[in-house]
């Protein structure tokens, strides 16, 4: 069963959507030292700069499949874009099963479930064009 160009298109947008509230939750606080200091995820990740390229690669590929712009590289534009939302999934998803010792704040939980809604729905989208 196929989805009509309208939902796709909404998926789509829901996915990069997803990703861009990532890279904003990557400047909330994602953990608690006390009441008034906190960590941000910028801070808390291992590679911030390559997390934050990934999530920009995903929204770079869901809007070129958009606006059917052909990319550089001869690949799936919506491959890349399920691919690269499932990384911060993984880096948001470890930070709060692991927790690091200190309070998790609700910035990583808006991270994990801005991160959780982008591959869903770019899995999703990617997995429809296959068929």
């Amino acid at each position: 069963m196929s989805i009509s160009a309208a939902v796709r298109q909404r998926q789509i947008y829901i996915a990069a959507g997803a990703n861009i509230v990532f890279i904003l939750s990557l400047f909330l606080p994602w953990f608690a030292l006390g009441s008034y200091d906190s960590i941000s995820g910028w801070t808390a990740l291992p590679a911030p700069p390559l997390i934050l390229l990934t999530a920009v690669v995903a929204v770079v590929g869901l809007f070129a499949e958009v606006n059917r712009i052909a990319l550089p590289l001869r690949l799936n534009p919506l491959g890349i874009a399920a691919y690269a939302s499932s990384v911060p999934l993984w880096f948001a998803t470890t930070n709060l099963i692991s927790g690091g010792g200190t309070g998790r704040d609700w910035g990583l939980v808006v991270a994990f479930l801005a991160a959780l809604v982008a591959t869903v729905f770019a899995v999703r989208v990617w997995r429809e064009t296959r068929r």
